[in-house]
C-alpha cells in the first residue's frame, strides 16, 4: 500500500490574521514549502481544505473539507474517509515537518488508530500517523460536539488502540523537536523567518 502524506490547510488563521497556507517564504507559499519537504518520502501528497487554487504543485491531490471550519478533527476524518489508508498528517503551518519521521510513523504502527509522538509532555496529533480505524472515534466525537483532538486521543487510548511515540524515539529523527513548531501569530511567523535557513 502506498504511503500518503496529508497536509491540513483549512484552518481559519484567526490569530495570524491571514491564510497561513499562503504566507510567502523565498517566493513560495508556506503550503508549497511544506509539500516540498514531504515530496520524495511519500507516494501520494494530499491537501485537505483551503482552496483548490492554492494547490499548484503537480501530482498533489486536493480534497475539500467535508465540514469547513469544523477544525482539525473533521479534516482528518475527511482524509481518512476519502483515502481509506494510513495517513501521515501535518498542518500547513509546520515549516520543519519531518518527512522521514512521518513515513516511519505511518509504517511502524501495528493495529493502531493513531501513532502519535509526545514532545516535552505534549501530544503532537498534527505531526502523527492516523489510520482508518480512527474514523469511528472521530465521527462519534464530532457528532457529540467534541472536536478537541486531545479528547479524541484520550478516547482511543481508553480503547487501547492508540500508540504513543516517546521523546527518545523522536530525538532519533529530530533532536530539537523542531518538526513540531507551528506558526500561529505574526510574531511566530517573523521569528521563524529570522531563524530558518
Amino acid at each position: 500500500m502506498s504511503t500518503v502524506a496529508v497536509v491540513l490547510a483549512g484552518g481559519e488563521s484567526r490569530r495570524m490574521g491571514r491564510d497561513k497556507a499562503l504566507l510567502e517564504w523565498h517566493g513560495r507559499p508556506l503550503l508549497e514549502h511544506v509539500l516540498g519537504r514531504l515530496r520524495g518520502a511519500f507516494e501520494k501528497l494530499v491537501v485537505v481544505g483551503g482552496r483548490i487554487e492554492w494547490v499548484r504543485l503537480p501530482d498533489v491531490l486536493w480534497i475539500p473539507d467535508e465540514e469547513p471550519g469544523a477544525g482539525a478533527a473533521a479534516a482528518i476524518l475527511t482524509a481518512l474517509r476519502h483515502l481509506q489508508q494510513p495517513c501521515f498528517v501535518c498542518a500547513c503551518d509546520m515549516p520543519f515537518v519531518h518527512a522521514e519521521m512521518g513515513r516511519w510513523l505511518a509504517e511502524k504502527a501495528s493495529g493502531a488508530t493513531a501513532h502519535v509522538p509526545r514532545w516535552q509532555g505534549q501530544a503532537q496529533p498534527l505531526h502523527a500517523a492516523w489510520f482508518p480505524g480512527a474514523t469511528p472515534f472521530l465521527h462519534e466525537s464530532l457528532q457529540m460536539g467534541e472536536s478537541a483532538l486531545w479528547r479524541i486521543l484520550q478516547r482511543m487510548g481508553e480503547a487501547g488502540t492508540l500508540q504513543w511515540v516517546d521523546e527518545e524515539a523522536v530525538r532519533r529523527f529530530d533532536a530539537e523537536g523542531r518538526c513540531f513548531v507551528n506558526l500561529n501569530t505574526p510574531q511566530e511567523w517573523q521569528a521563524w523567518q529570522n531563524s530558518a535557513t
